[in-house]
């Protein structure tokens, strides 16, 4: 079981039920998603699968699978929208292949997700408690959800991609929202997660929206977590905005300071909504001297994108 004992803040502490699912507004913005990361960048790879439903109750997924270790295309499976129950929470969600088992106190899960083509066994557990936007003195932004929460853990499990069998016992991630999505409110953002080993987790989100830029997040290390404070984010690209190379400082309110140093490996676009472009970058670590992995999503304007693409870095 996680330990509430290693807050910095105890306002922090969460009540388990959010890791379940939540009733929803009548609001046509209102949704609610959790997604599973996983970054082996030693086999070339990184994948996610994201489940969603919406306030009609309507659910879809997607699960993607990309970088060298694939080739050029990746491999996307996707479940369209279709209506669920209201009884279905995420302690037994079931969409066709998909199948994820939540135990409803921030603790334990199991992914599968089994096509012709790949099938994906992954357990996880908790390093450290869950992480909420909402318990920031300044909240959840408003426009990305009524609450976030962030959480690394150990990932244990196999995945099958046609004849080929990758047992994998690293680290991941997994994020859990509710609430309005707009899309179109957010000029830009950084959401980064990271770990070395299960001893180490990192995640801040940078956010530029309405002329003001959000920042938050967490550092756990050293049996402590603490929220973060101040992010120094440097980074190296080509083409449209695709990171070769990041790096960044944080300072967390213990005013511990944190490095990371990273090369990405794996790539992939996804398209949430026309507008915009989520820029998933996955790689290997350096976190205060010591191996790990990281995963950077940057949220650009699909115009501003593509814009930059073709004029060339600057």
């Amino acid at each position: 079981m996680i330990d509430n004992k290693v807050l910095a803040d105890q306002r922090l502490i969460l009540d388990p039920v959010h890791d379940g699912r939540h009733a929803l507004r009548a609001d046509p913005k209102a949704r609610e998603s959790v997604p599973y990361l996983l970054n082996l960048p030693e086999e070339g790879l990184a994948l996610f699968t994201y489940t969603w439903v919406n306030q009609a109750g309507e659910a879809g997924a997607v699960m993607a699978i990309f970088g060298p270790g694939i080739g050029p295309e990746p491999i996307v499976e996707k479940l369209a929208d279709r209506p669920t129950s209201a009884d279905m929470n995420f302690s037994d969600w079931r969409l066709e292949g998909l199948h994820m088992e939540q135990d409803l106190r921030f603790d334990k899960a199991r992914i599968r997700w089994k096509t012709d083509k790949v099938e994906l066994d992954m357990n996880f557990e908790a390093m450290h408690p869950p992480y909420a936007y909402g318990s920031d003195e300044r909240g959840c932004m408003p426009y990305t959800a009524d609450n976030r929460i962030e959480q690394s853990g150990r990932a244990v499990g196999t995945l099958r991609i046609g004849d080929r069998v990758i047992a994998f016992n690293t680290t991941g991630h997994r994020d859990h929202s509710w609430g309005t999505r707009d899309w179109h409110a957010t000029q830009h953002w950084k959401w980064v997660q990271a770990q070395s080993g299960p001893d180490v987790s990192v995640h801040f989100w940078i956010v530029e929206a309405m002329g003001r830029t959000e920042l938050r997040g967490y550092v756990f290390k050293r049996g402590r977590m603490a929220l973060v404070t101040d992010v120094d984010f440097h980074f190296d690209y080509v083409g449209k905005l695709d990171a070769q190379r990041w790096s960044a400082t944080v300072t967390d309110a213990d005013q511990r300071v944190t490095t990371l140093d990273v090369e990405v490996v794996s790539r992939f676009q996804l398209y949430p909504d026309p507008a915009c472009c989520l820029n998933e970058h996955a790689g290997s670590a350096v976190i205060d001297g010591k191996p790990g992995v990281a995963w950077i999503e940057m949220m650009w304007p699909d115009a501003y994108r593509n814009h930059i693409g073709e004029v060339g870095p600057y």
